[in-house]
């Protein structure tokens, strides 16, 4: 089953869009989220595998010998930014078998991860296959905390 977006994580999208280097703080108070609630949302939007990076869109133009780029790239990114909108679907797949979840996913949280699994299965094969790891981030985040 896909995730919707609300009007919070296009909010938090837009914001982060326009300069990436934005605080949690900042984006609070652009959007009037609270900042825990954009820290949570940012974290979930990245666990879904809907925000890969945060990167910097740079403007070749600028540079001196006019390095060859197609506008289209950009512009191809600006249109997309600009369809992003509440109620938008996004479609999760399986962390370990990598297929596409059709109905509600089987979810595995640990530390401020959130795993997305198609059934039990895959679920328990990855517990067994990453459990050392996971104990490791549980711990790392307890001490953090």
């Amino acid at each position: 089953m896909p995730i919707e977006l609300d009007d919070y994580d296009v909010s938090i999208i837009k914001s982060l869009s326009k300069d990436g280097r934005k605080s949690f703080r900042q984006v609070s108070r652009e959007t009037g989220i609270t900042t825990p609630t954009v820290k949570a949302r940012f974290e979930r939007l990245q666990n879904i595998g809907f925000i890969k990076a945060v990167v910097p869109l740079i403007d070749f133009g600028k540079v001196e010998n006019r390095i060859p780029i197609s506008e289209l790239q950009i512009d191809n990114q600006t249109q997309r930014m600009k369809k992003i909108k509440r109620g938008i679907k996004i479609f999760l797949d399986c962390d370990f078998c990598r297929g596409t979840i059709a109905g509600d996913p089987q979810v595995l949280r640990f530390a401020n991860y959130e795993r997305f699994f198609c059934c039990t299965s895959c679920k328990s094969e990855y517990k067994k296959k990453y459990g050392g790891r996971i104990e490791a981030i549980e711990k790392r985040h307890i001490t953090n905390i």
